[in-house]
């Protein structure tokens, strides 16, 4: 039985979609089926949008390639020792029934200080809300933070109202500091991935043109080899 040290709630794309395939390949790893993907394959996906080589690519996706391609609604968190993932997923699932599908907006290319992201061109509420619940009913599920997880978040670079999120629900941009985006490559450096991804910006209606529901919440699990995989999903009503 596979052991996982952290969960994350999040967004992912359906399978198979136009979205997903993009996903799969732009970061090399495969989380709903739990495996890598050759980088000839990579390649030949890429090209099409004129995409040569994953040199500039890999560089800068590493950090990010970890998580799969997803939007966040709960960041990795450790389980609480009191509970059980059994546990963890039927409440997921319980708040899942509570929300109606609903649309997605327009999605575009934004830089985020060192990363760049996927979002949607104004601020969805029924994200947000969907994200806050989760949060305060999921939150028993998590760990205490230890010193060197709140060490990691740089409280010293954090608003008060961030540190105070921090410190109440354990990661510092949740609730009103809760922004919804799909990463893309995280603590970039240079221009060099910037030209790749003008290449996607440009031809983005490939990879977009089927998303237009949010429908699902995944639980994700980081396996052994510290790559996170899709554990479980649950629709919205």
């Amino acid at each position: 039985m596979k052991k996982y040290s952290r969960y994350a709630i999040y967004y992912a794309p359906p399978k198979e979609s136009s979205l997903e395939e993009f996903g799969r390949y732009w970061f090399g790893w495969d989380p709903l089926n739990a495996k890598l993907i050759n980088n000839k394959h990579r390649i030949n996906y890429l090209n099409r949008f004129g995409i040569k080589n994953l040199i500039n690519i890999d560089k800068n996706v590493l950090i990010a390639k970890k998580y799969g391609f997803h939007g966040t609604l709960i960041p990795p968190f450790k389980l609480n020792k009191n509970y059980s993932t059994n546990t963890l997923f039927k409440k997921t699932e319980e708040i899942a029934k509570k929300f109606k599908k609903f649309k997605f907006y327009k999605f575009k290319l934004k830089k985020i200080n060192n990363f760049y992201a996927f979002v949607q061109n104004k601020k969805n509420n029924n994200i947000n809300k969907l994200s806050n619940r989760l949060v305060r009913e999921l939150f028993k599920f998590r760990s205490p933070l230890t010193k060197k997880e709140i060490d990691r978040r740089n409280p010293s670079k954090l608003s008060k109202l961030q540190l105070n999120i921090l410190y109440k629900w354990g990661y510092p941009y949740l609730m009103s500091e809760f922004n919804f985006h799909m990463t893309l490559a995280s603590e970039v450096t240079g221009n060099k991935l910037y030209l790749e991804l003008k290449k996607i910006e440009r031809n983005k209606e490939i990879i977009l043109n089927e998303i237009n529901n949010f429908d699902k919440i995944y639980i994700f699990g980081e396996n052994q080899k510290g790559m996170f995989e899709n554990l479980e999903n649950f629709s919205l009503s």
